[in-house]
């Protein structure tokens, strides 16, 4: 099916500027949520950092951020989604409403470009990894994270809420069908494009009716940190982890599977020339 990527750049708009259910989603997104997150950016960022937190909902990991001696800037699409966090910024945490797809900030301005879970969501990946790498200095670190769409990995786990009487994940694999057929297809998926030289983003249409039971119905790429690595790669920059991970468990499956775990955790930095 081709998808109309101007289309659903315009469809989420709307959406994300006029949905109230959407925006309760986002309450679920709190501190013990965001803390691998969090974590993350502080252990590559330096001591007062000026950091561009990307697709930053409400706001919170922004004020997080910001808690931790950062200087930070936080940006979402939506004014909707930042209108409640107009009373937290100080000379040292602004928010600023802007498509990542056309960043309004100057070349080079910011020491770490991040984003979490917001990859998944952008209709052209290949503009905003561009914009990423523009606003950030030489020698700057950028951070995306997000759920590895095509990852088989998810299916497993989806079969093992089954048998167990548990619901799989809604709209993916609610059935053993669903489930088992998700899971050969995005194994498929993730070998060919491991072993392909080629970029090759895949975008689907945004299922907005449902995107306000979450479970990423509203995601417009099927992300992946292949197709990730390899555009950072072939635009100078330099891939520090491919997959990061803070607990026991996240390393082991980084270290077995670093580019079919369920999550991307991708540290890239930005050449010094």
């Amino acid at each position: 099916m081709k998808v109309n990527i101007e289309d659903n750049r315009e469809r989420l708009k709307q959406f994300y500027e006029t949905s109230e259910d959407y925006k309760k989603l986002l309450t679920a997104h709190n501190r013990e949520y965001l803390k691998t997150y969090i974590d993350t950016v502080n252990n590559y960022a330096s001591p007062a950092s000026k950091i561009l937190d990307l697709g930053a909902g409400n706001g919170l990991s922004s004020r997080m951020l910001n808690e931790s001696g950062h200087n930070v800037i936080g940006t979402d699409i939506s004014h909707f989604f930042l209108s409640d966090s107009a009373e937290f910024q100080s000379e040292s945490l602004i928010y600023c409403v802007c498509d990542v797809l056309d960043l309004p900030f100057r070349s080079e301005a910011f020491d770490v470009v991040c984003s979490n879970e917001l990859i998944e969501h952008v209709t052209d990946v290949s503009k905003s990894l561009l914009e990423m790498i523009r606003v950030l200095k030489k020698g700057g670190i950028l951070i995306v994270m997000g759920p590895n769409l095509c990852s088989p990995l998810w299916s497993l786990i989806d079969l093992f809420n089954i048998v167990k009487g548990k619901k799989g994940r809604y709209m993916w694999a609610e059935t053993w069908t669903q489930a088992i057929k998700w899971g050969w297809s995005n194994f498929i998926l993730s070998v060919k494009k491991r072993f392909s030289s080629k970029v090759d983003f895949i975008y689907r249409k945004p299922d907005l009716d449902k995107a306000i039971f979450g479970g990423d119905s509203d995601s417009a790429y099927y992300a992946s940190p292949i197709d990730i690595e390899k555009f950072l790669k072939a635009n100078g920059i330099r891939i520090v982890k491919i997959c990061e991970s803070s607990s026991k468990k996240g390393r082991v499956m980084a270290r077995l599977f670093p580019r079919f775990g369920l999550y991307i955790s991708i540290i890239a930095k930005k050449n010094d020339l």
